[in-house]
């Protein structure tokens, strides 16, 4: 029985080259560590960590009858236009992006994408008009960490992400190095983002930010430091 391809991201040959350390997980080659997660957790703390979170599935749902569909997946309506909610689908944990009043982003970690998917195709053959799509292999997605995150916004991104413009869960959609990206704030102790871009620009993105960065003291993190940032709460 010949086994499943493990996929990587777009930004995979910079992460070798960074000396990445990485795990196989639900499909994914993950850089687990660059150096140290106490190490990497600290420079977070310090200044900017960037994190790919790429291994993540991604569902796009469009249509006229979005609403209906959230209603009958979560019992409820989708969070307004411009907000994101945190849900559960089909028995996975997800975070559900109103991008538009037709237009949904469905963000879920990487074992639970096909729990999910199904559950949102099933819900989607009940109402008119819902479409998803599978976009996990169209967008990289990175997440920047830590206290110095905003200073390093402001040079790349000319939108105005203070927590006041953009609350926690909201999100919005601008150039970022001017590339289209779609820009979410998650609700964390320490200030931090999720951008996601077209996959062919992952790595110069990624690179921009790393050079825009150098002096707020922006380094790499592994998914073993990422996930104690996240676990630290908001």
């Amino acid at each position: 029985m010949t086994a499943a391809p493990v996929r990587r991201s777009a930004m995979y040959r910079l992460q070798l080259a960074q000396n990445a350390r990485f795990k196989d997980e639900a499909g994914w080659r993950i850089a687990e560590a660059y150096t140290s997660a106490d190490g990497e957790v600290e420079a977070a703390r310090r200044g900017v960590g960037l994190h790919d979170a790429s291994p993540c599935g991604k569902l796009g749902i469009r249509g006229g009858d979005v609403e209906a569909l959230a209603a009958g997946l979560t019992g409820g309506p989708p969070p307004a236009v411009g907000m994101s909610a945190r849900e559960q689908l089909g028995g996975g944990a997800v975070l559900l992006c109103r991008l538009a009043a037709d237009e949904l982003l469905v963000l879920t970690g990487p074992a639970d994408f096909a729990t999910v998917e199904d559950a949102v195709t099933k819900a989607a053959e009940k109402v008119g008009c819902a479409h998803p799509t599978d976009l996990t292999s169209a967008f990289a997605a990175m997440d920047l960490v830590g206290p110095r995150v905003g200073a390093l916004l402001e040079r790349l991104l000319p939108l105005d992400c203070s927590e006041a413009a953009l609350p926690p869960l909201a999100v919005t959609q601008g150039e970022l190095a001017h590339v289209h990206a779609i820009v979410l704030r998650l609700g964390e102790r320490l200030p931090a983002f999720r951008v996601l871009v077209g996959r062919e620009y992952g790595e110069f993105v990624w690179r921009s930010l790393a050079a825009a960065g150098g002096d707020l003291g922006l380094a790499p993190i592994g998914a073993t430091a990422r996930a104690r940032l996240a676990g630290e709460g908001g």
